[in-house]
């Protein structure tokens, strides 16, 4: 067993949970640790989403974490307490090394101003990895905002979204069900705050957009729950089983199978017919398998990052009669545990057609003469990742496209990119 990552594919839990603070409207997530923690994740989802992160630190420094770092977490939101509806509080390595105990740091906030609930959330940066700190910070927000089943909504759909559902999908999910007349909760909702639109006011010093916090207190309330992106399942799961209400779960949303899915528990369970547009863009897809397949059926690809991700593309790859024959992952999960270097290795004692994962495996897919697709978080060297939409008939078609013109394209596909102060060294 390597005890060691060469090149690593994994992002940090908090920047997990700040991402998933980043659905919720009026929140500031607020990094109590050093000032770098926070620098290094605001410059990485700026350079992926090409939104203003309103991030904010508690700017630890060698004497506050020696000699602890309450006084720093307390004024920090007494700073931002006046232009936010809620704060995200969330650990780094520094101080879950240091024992800080920001439950207890949230609970003597919120005794001391009423107004504004903070949720706090342990995510250390030396386990875990972007999709555990989502998970978490959600599971926070449910467990100190959501209330008990008080008055049920007859046409709500509440639905919990993993953190590889891009912004752009998320609307196409509130397209979907609000054709059906219902009225969809996002949770969180990265569609109404990254997904890419001029906002009215030049500055917020919180998100713009996203779920409301009254919005998550009735989730509860919802008639449905679904969730999409296989590390919601579990959390969705227990939340509907708590409060008595039927869940359905989808892993990908990329395949005849759970598109038809999906709407079908939409048409079942709210007595609706499927809007005439869905049936058009399903013959549309099949349409597009059938002229896709030549170019897809056999060939072998490689995949890397989180667990949800690699099976958001497994999906609809084995579907289609790809195999994924190499895969890496942070770990927590079903699929092998490994970095780029692991990656490598697999490819070059079984070849594969095509990589796929963040642009960082678009450098190794140059160095080994294949093409990639640029997927997950971060996509630095592209514009329009946040917005891509590889859901619902119409996206899935666009996914298989996309891989058919990869290999259509060769190796020259990858591109990888490479700074310009690097070329010039």
């Amino acid at each position: 067993m390597k005890h060691y990552s060469a090149n690593p594919i994994k992002l940090s839990q908090p920047a997990g949970a700040a991402l998933a603070f980043m659905g919720v409207k009026g929140c500031v997530p607020l990094w109590h640790g050093s000032q770098g923690c926070t620098a290094f994740a605001k410059i990485l989802f700026i350079q992926h989403f090409r939104e203003p992160m309103p991030f904010q630190t508690t700017a630890l420094t060698h004497t506050t974490v020696v000699m602890g770092g309450d006084t720093n977490a307390a004024e920090a939101m007494d700073n931002v307490r006046s232009g936010a509806k809620i704060i995200g509080l969330l650990t780094t390595g520094v101080t879950e090394t240091s024992g800080a105990d920001v439950a207890r740091i949230a609970k003597a906030a919120v005794a001391d101003n009423p107004g504004v609930p903070v949720v706090a959330v342990s995510v250390p940066d030396f386990e875990g990895s972007l999709q555990t700190g989502y998970v978490k910070a959600c599971k926070a927000m449910l467990d100190i905002l959501a209330r008990p089943r008080i008055a049920p909504r007859r046409k709500q759909v509440a639905v919990f979204a993993g953190p590889y559902v891009t912004p752009g999908e998320v609307e196409t999910i509130r397209d979907v069900i609000e054709d059906f007349g219902l009225r969809p909760v996002i949770f969180p909702d990265l569609g109404a705050s990254l997904g890419g639109y001029l906002a009215e006011d030049e500055y917020s010093p919180a998100t713009i957009g996203g779920t409301l916090v009254d919005e998550i207190e009735t989730l509860a309330d919802s008639a449905m729950v679904m969730s999409v992106g296989n590390s919601m399942n579990a959390m969705a799961k227990e939340f509907s089983c708590t409060h008595g209400i039927e869940h359905f779960h989808f892993d990908s949303l990329a395949t005849l199978d759970e598109m038809d899915g999906f709407l079908s528990a939409l048409s079942s369970r709210f007595k609706a017919t499927v809007p005439g547009r869905y049936i058009k863009q399903r013959r549309r897809f099949l349409d597009t398998a059938l002229d896709t397949q030549f170019y897809l059926n056999g060939k072998k690809a490689a995949v890397a990052g989180d667990p949800e991700f690699v099976t958001r593309w497994a999906e609809p790859l084995t579907a289609m009669g790809m195999k994924v024959t190499a895969v890496a992952t942070p770990g927590h999960g079903d699929w092998p545990v490994g970095d780029l270097e692991d990656l490598r290795g697999m490819i070059e004692s079984d070849p594969v057609d095509i990589l796929i994962g963040n642009s960082h495996v678009a450098e190794l897919a140059g160095e080994l003469g294949l093409p990639a697709i640029r997927s997950g978080i971060p996509v630095s060297d592209r514009i329009g990742e946040p917005q891509t939409v590889r859901l619902g008939y119409n996206g899935a078609s666009a996914l298989l496209m996309e891989l058919a013109n990869a290999f259509m394209g060769g190796a020259r596909h990858a591109e990888p990119y490479i700074s310009t102060l690097r070329a010039g060294v």
